[in-house]
């Protein structure tokens, strides 16, 4: 009787190796657009955020 078998190596696993290649195209779209995403950010004034309030309580 003839016995077959896949080998096994003792590399890295093929998932992880495939999962890490997967990733680095999303990390450089996150790289190239968090510069972009930090200029949207701002942190409002004490007097902005007073009439935000005042124009919901009047609601």
């Amino acid at each position: 009787m003839t016995q077959t078998s896949t080998p096994i190596h003792p590399k890295k696993s093929f998932k992880k190796e495939a999962a890490e290649q997967l990733l680095k195209p999303e990390e450089n779209f996150y790289k190239a657009l968090k510069p972009k995403l930090d200029e949207l950010y701002k942190e409002p004034s004490e007097e902005t955020i007073t009439k935000i309030l005042a124009y919901a309580k009047k609601r």
